[in-house]
This record gives structure tokens, C-alpha cells and sequence, in this order.
């Protein structure tokens, strides 16, 4: 049987080097923030009469924004398509609605061009299917007729407006603005905020809980694996440079608590045998423990992969989103509850049994 525990160094240093990499990118590259965060427009189009891939959409926003811009995400959805465009830094209020409008008439127009004009089912079709263009000329006038209440609410609250919205009659053909939402810096901020402190509190009941259910080293094993587990994971997408949105935060609550329940049963195996050991030290304690338990982290991992990965595959944009991080996050949970948590619960205990000799010893001398 393969000893895990006295090839530790060998697992640390893999997790060391994953780390100081996600360190290194987290700093120097940062992250490729959606305008859930950064705050941006986005717009959503129905397109009908002809197939498009978001590759070639990419380009002709690219092509339609002009001056080197682009869209921070392109989403398709059956028959829609889900643009997100975000706002410069420290852009003000009125920036802010000439911006939106003028993204929206760019794309708009370019879009008309490439798939044609909305004709909309029914007897009111020319009269419906005028009506996005003439929001967008009316918003290009007057650039506070269609978004001002976005710019004149406060700037930290969170501003979600829906303007251009075309709902009546069924789109036969050609391209139509259905909704515009509008996310301010500010809330993008506050969201980002939010989450932080929603993944803090989840790791402090998890050591609470933890420590509670075992003893205070498997707690702070624990958290630590979860603190290793998240920052590979926001490594590879600030390495990567994957759009950052909030379905990632969502992904990453789900990954604690998944990566914490393989590390429990591991945990909890090695409570019993600690219990019925007599003369194992704590490194065959933890090595015969994972060794128990691996058969069913190996189903566990499997089984959960094959089902996220079909979600992977066959899911809208928007579920691939939330589905990728929990693949990741998946495999690196598996790989520190087996080869990170037993080792580090041995390590520490065993330190703590030499200073507890070494300071009976140094006692000893002094009372010689």
C-alpha cells in the first residue's frame, strides 16, 4: 500500500507551487471581471431567420464598437444572445447614459445590418417592428429619455434598469432589442464585497462545526485545505483569464461545501481509529484512514464529475458558467482531502507531541 503520509513533501510542494502561481497571477493579472462586478450594460437580442455562432457575434461587436473595444461577454441562448459591455474606470453618471446609449444604437445597428430589421407576426408588424429603432434614435437625441433614471438614482444603490423592450407579436425574422439592464460600478463593488464576506462566514461555522464535531487541529486542517482549494481555484481564472461573473461566486460556495464533506469522512475515519489505535503513530493512523476511505472519495469524485460534466457539455452558456468552476473545484477538493488533510493532521500532531516532549525534557534538566 502506497504511504501517502511519508511522501507528503512531495504532495506539499505540488500545492505550494499551485499556490505561489495563483498568488503570483492574482496580484500581477488580476481578474477578467464581468459587469457583474465592474458594472456595464447588458443587452439582450433576439435573433430569428439565421444561425450564428458567439464567435462571429464577438467580432461584429468588436467590428461595432470600434476604437479597439469589445465585449466583456458574449452568451448565446437558444435564439438569444446575451451582450455584456462594460463601463470604463471612474466614469460619472452622465458618461455613464451617453455610454449605454450609444453602445446600444452601435450594436443595435450593426445587427440590423447583419440579420435585418424586426418583422414582427401580426397585423401591427410594421408598426412594432419600428420600434427599437426608434427608441434608439430618440435615446441618441436625448440620451436622458431612456436611461435616466439609472442616472439619476444613487450611486450606491444598485441600478437595474430595463429600457428598449420589444414584447409585443412574436420576431419572424431579423434581430430585436428585448431588454437593457444597467449595473452601476458602485453595486458591482458592494456585490463583490458581499461575496467575500459571504465565503468568510462560511468557512468560520465550517471550523466552528468542525471543531466542535472533532477537535481544533481537524478544524484548522479543514479551513486550511478550503483556503488552499478557493485560491488555486481563483488562480486558474486570473491565470486564465476567465470571465469572473456571479455564477462563479455561486460555484465557489458550492465547492467549500463540497470539498469540507469529503474531508469530514475522512476526518471521522481517523477519529476511530485514533480511538482503537495502540501503537500506530499518527502518520499510520492518517495513512490507514485515507486508505479506508479512498474507495469512496474515488465513486464520490466519478460520479459527481460525469454528472457536472454532462451539464458542462450540453448546458447554455449560462450554466457552463456556474458548471466549470465546480469541475475545478471538484478535482482540487479531492486531491487536498486525500493528499493534503491526512498528511497536515499528522504533521501537526506530531509537532505538537515533540514540543511537548522537548519542554518535559528542557524541565527535567533544570531540575537536575
Amino acid at each position: 500500500m502506497f504511504d501517502i503520509v511519508q511522501k507528503k513533501w512531495i504532495f506539499f510542494g505540488i500545492s505550494i507551487v499551485l499556490c505561489l502561481i495563483s498568488i503570483v497571477s492574482l496580484i500581477f493579472r488580476g481578474f477578467n471581471l464581468d459587469t457583474d462586478f465592474s458594472g456595464g450594460i447588458a443587452l439582450t437580442y433576439e435573433v430569428q431567420g439565421e444561425d450564428f455562432s458567439t464567435e462571429d457575434m464577438s467580432a461584429l461587436i468588436s467590428d461595432a464598437l470600434g476604437d479597439g473595444k469589445a465585449a466583456s461577454s458574449v452568451q448565446k441562448s437558444g435564439n438569444d444572445v446575451i451582450i455584456k459591455v462594460g463601463y470604463d474606470s471612474g466614469i460619472s453618471d452622465e458618461e455613464r447614459v451617453e455610454f449605454s446609449n450609444s453602445v446600444r444604437e452601435s450594436i443595435t445597428t450593426a445587427l440590423e445590418g447583419k440579420f435585418g430589421a424586426p418583422v414582427v407576426e401580426g397585423a401591427d408588424a410594421t408598426e412594432t417592428a419600428a420600434e427599437p429603432a426608434t427608441a434608439d434614435t430618440e435615446a441618441t437625441a436625448d440620451p436622458s429619455a431612456t436611461v435616466e433614471p439609472a442616472a439619476t438614482a444613487a450611486a450606491d444603490e444598485t441600478e437595474s434598469t430595463a429600457t428598449g423592450v420589444s414584447t409585443a407579436g412574436t420576431l419572424v425574422s431579423g434581430v430585436r432589442l428585448t431588454s437593457m439592464d444597467d449595473i452601476s460600478p458602485s453595486s458591482g463593488r458592494e456585490l463583490a464585497r458581499s461575496a467575500l464576506w459571504m465565503s468568510i462566514l462560511a468557512c468560520v461555522a465550517i471550523l466552528l462545526y468542525v471543531t466542535f464535531r472533532f477537535e481544533f487541529t481537524s478544524g484548522c486542517v479543514a479551513i486550511i485545505a478550503l483556503v488552499h482549494d478557493v485560491l488555486i481555484l481563483l488562480g486558474i481564472y486570473s491565470l486564465f483569464y476567465v470571465s469572473v461573473n456571479i455564477n462563479f461566486i455561486a460555484a465557489v460556495l458550492t465547492v467549500l461545501g463540497y470539498s469540507i464533506n469529503n474531508t469530514i469522512v475522512i476526518m471521522d475515519r481517523i477519529r476511530e481509529n485514533t480511538r482503537n489505535s495502540r501503537k500506530e503513530s499518527y502518520g499510520e493512523i492518517a495513512n490507514n484512514s485515507i486508505w479506508q476511505t479512498m474507495t469512496r472519495s474515488i465513486n464520490t469524485t466519478i460520479t459527481t464529475l460525469l454528472t457536472i460534466g454532462m451539464v458542462y457539455i450540453i448546458g447554455v452558456a449560462s450554466i457552463k458558467a456556474f458548471a466549470l468552476p465546480i469541475i475545478i473545484g471538484i478535482v482540487i477538493g479531492f486531491f487536498s482531502s486525500v493528499f493534503i488533510t491526512g498528511p497536515l493532521w499528522a504533521t501537526w500532531r506530531d509537532s505538537a507531541v515533540n514540543a511537548k516532549r522537548a519542554a518535559a525534557g528542557n524541565k527535567g534538566g533544570k531540575k537536575k
